[in-house]
């Protein structure tokens, strides 16, 4: 059985609502974080459209996470694509919150 190993992202009051948040995980990876409707969701932090910070962006409607550049949109949940111009879907990574504690665990499958 493979363990699957939690990264600690941040604080749960380091997340406002609606407001994306980078944050780079201690492996390194960069991660945007983005509470909505009392779910936190973690993405990766680069535009697939061109590799741009996503955590500048804006969350325009529930679960939708819309690029600072160019304004590709994607779903938070499941990264797919809204609007483009991206065209591959956006990495997904599983999260746990633990108390206070934000958790960032192994990427999603497609």
């Amino acid at each position: 059985m493979t363990q699957v190993l939690l990264q600690r992202a941040a604080r749960l009051a380091d997340l406002e609502v609606g407001l994306p948040l980078g944050v780079t995980l201690p492996d390194g990876q960069r991660i945007c974080l983005v509470r909505d409707n009392g779910t936190v969701y973690a993405v990766a932090d680069r535009c697939p459209h061109r590799d741009f910070a996503l955590s500048g962006g804006d969350l325009v409607g529930p679960c939708v996470l819309e690029c600072p550049w160019h304004g590709a949109r994607f779903d938070i949940r499941t990264g797919n694509i809204l609007q483009g111009p991206a065209t591959e879907r956006l990495a997904t990574y599983s999260v746990r919150v633990v108390g206070e504690e934000v958790f960032v665990g192994a990427r999603r499958a497609t």
